[in-house]
């Protein structure tokens, strides 16, 4: 959920930007918004309502196709490019990493690891178009005890299932946390798969991994 600080006008003035492909204006109100109100306020309340009103246009016929492109890229390259935050790294925390399961979509990863860094954890990101059998091999290898797992289309969050079996049959059994548009379309995929924890937008990182580590 939002933090509910980011105004109206700098909603749309954001959403202008993007649709103008005007990098600079669009830089300074992420930045200014991530300073003042947070990362939440920032990604929640600023960058995800932008894109989805430019998608809602783009549907309405109002919007063109390459404009929805940008925008994401565009987002995609500020988020990137956002500070890291100045907070000392939490000293008692799980090793965790972060991965896109075939996929190539990064625009929700780039905002999972920006609020992680927010609040101190660290975080190992694996990239995109990552295979079942090499998220295998480095949970092994990198002992991770919480995984996240971020995917774009159904195909590749049934894959959730193998990457389980297959840590199973090593002896592994990192706690999963997923997320991406096929758990948000239907609220049991998480469970049948076999994650523990599915996270229907970027901030319910934080909580999520709040009870992780009280059940520690």
């Amino acid at each position: 959920m939002g933090t509910s600080d980011v105004s109206g006008p700098a909603l749309a003035d954001f959403e202008q930007a993007l649709l103008s492909i005007d990098q600079a204006a669009a830089a300074r109100l992420l930045l200014t918004t991530y300073r003042d109100s947070g990362p939440v306020a920032a990604f929640n309340d600023l960058v995800i309502p932008a894109l989805v009103r430019i998608g809602s246009g783009w549907e309405a016929g109002e919007v063109a196709l390459a404009q929805v492109y940008m925008s994401g890229k565009l987002c995609q390259q500020l988020i990137g490019d956002l500070p890291t935050p100045a907070i000392a790294p939490r000293t008692d925390q799980p090793t965790m990493a972060i991965a896109i399961l075939e996929d190539s979509h990064v625009l929700g990863k780039q905002i999972v690891v920006q609020m992680l860094l927010s609040a101190g954890y660290s975080v190992t990101d694996w990239g995109a178009r990552i295979s079942v059998a090499e998220v295998i091999d480095r949970v092994a290898r990198e002992q991770i005890e919480v995984l996240f797992l971020s995917v774009l289309m159904l195909r590749s969050a049934l894959l959730v299932s193998q990457v389980r079996q297959g840590l199973s049959q090593l002896d592994l059994h990192p706690l999963i946390v997923v997320g991406g548009a096929p758990f948000r379309f239907d609220p049991d995929l998480a469970q049948e798969v076999g994650a523990d924890y599915v996270g229907r937008s970027a901030s319910d990182v934080l909580p999520i991994l709040a009870t992780i580590e009280a059940s520690r």
